[in-house]
């Protein structure tokens, strides 16, 4: 009996596109989410979020793990002292060498790639935002 609902239990955990978030998102629009969260959540990736941040442009040092991940123009979007790589337009009030000095909120794609291992620093897969 218990190894036939342990079975039942990981088919319904295993079920394509299943995430976490899947009850969070009302008609499938995009899930609230943090920072952290994406930086720190595999199964975000695809998805659509809605996330608040302060836009760093792309002329300030980097807070974000590794280089831009698909231009030269990709910025940064930090909450406490966490940042993604966003690609895409800038959000209204963002300035492309000064940021912003208050918090937007943007919609975007969790993307996902691989960084590699480089001067010390470890490898492994990062998330970035893709807004469109």
């Amino acid at each position: 009996m218990r190894m036939a609902l342990l079975m039942v239990l990981g088919a319904a955990a295993c079920r394509p596109g299943a995430t976490v978030y899947d009850a969070l998102t009302p008609n499938g629009g995009p899930v609230t989410v943090t920072v952290h969260q994406v930086l720190t959540t595999p199964s975000l990736a695809g998805q659509s979020v809605s996330i608040t941040g302060t836009c760093l442009g792309y002329a300030v040092p980097t807070v974000a793990k590794g280089p831009p991940p698909v231009t030269r123009s990709d910025w940064q979007l930090e909450e406490q002292g966490e940042a993604v790589w966003v690609t895409g337009p800038l959000p209204s009030g963002c300035g492309v060498t000064t940021g912003s000095t208050s918090a937007a909120t943007i919609t975007a794609e969790v993307g996902q790639d691989t960084l590699p291992a480089l001067g010390g620093q470890g490898g492994g897969v990062r998330q970035y935002l893709v807004r469109r």
